[in-house]
């Protein structure tokens, strides 16, 4: 039996089709700004998408180069609450540099995530996860090999703010 369950979050700005899909195939999402500070841009909001390897989402992620780069995927443990899941990934919507700027992460961007994860310590990287036990990339992201699938190093994750160095924050900037 399976004791994940998985969740991509997808830019819908990139991806236009992504809530059509889901609705086509009953697959369940929503809007990751839902509920947030962010909620004002609803609009330009990333989707959650609850994943099965079956399903048409899963087909496109894995096959479609622009679904590919435009997403990541979360693996949590099965018995976890979907309102649990939808607030670990709301978590890093934000992130705040050692300087105490805030910064809107795309954190679901692959190209954005091989960038940072260099810069991340073993704590960093388990509050980057939150309660996700592993993110994984499409197999047509390139270079991302070395790096991904990332697992939670932490045994107990939890919450917690990403705070990131003020030269990481202006390279994200930049």
């Amino acid at each position: 039996m399976n004791d994940t369950q998985h969740y991509l979050v997808v830019d819908a700005i990139r991806v236009t089709e992504a809530a059509q899909i889901c609705a086509k195939h009953e697959i369940e999402y929503g809007k990751l700004y839902l509920g947030t500070q962010w909620q004002a841009q609803i609009d330009n909001s990333p989707l959650w998408i609850k994943l099965h390897e079956e399903d048409a989402v899963w087909q496109q992620w894995q096959t479609d180069k622009r679904w590919a780069s435009s997403s990541l995927c979360f693996e949590f443990d099965r018995t976890l609450p979907q309102a649990e899941v939808i607030k670990s990934l709301q978590q890093h919507i934000t992130i705040t540099s050692e300087d105490g700027r805030l910064l809107l992460f795309r954190f679901y961007s692959p190209k954005s995530l091989m960038a940072v994860l260099p810069h991340l310590d073993s704590t960093q990287i388990s509050t980057l996860c939150g309660l996700a036990r592993e993110l994984k990339v499409s197999p047509l992201v390139m270079g991302s090999e070395a790096l991904l699938p990332l697992t939670n190093p932490s045994d107990s994750p939890t919450l917690a703010p990403l705070m990131i160095s003020k030269e990481l924050a202006e390279e994200l900037l930049s």
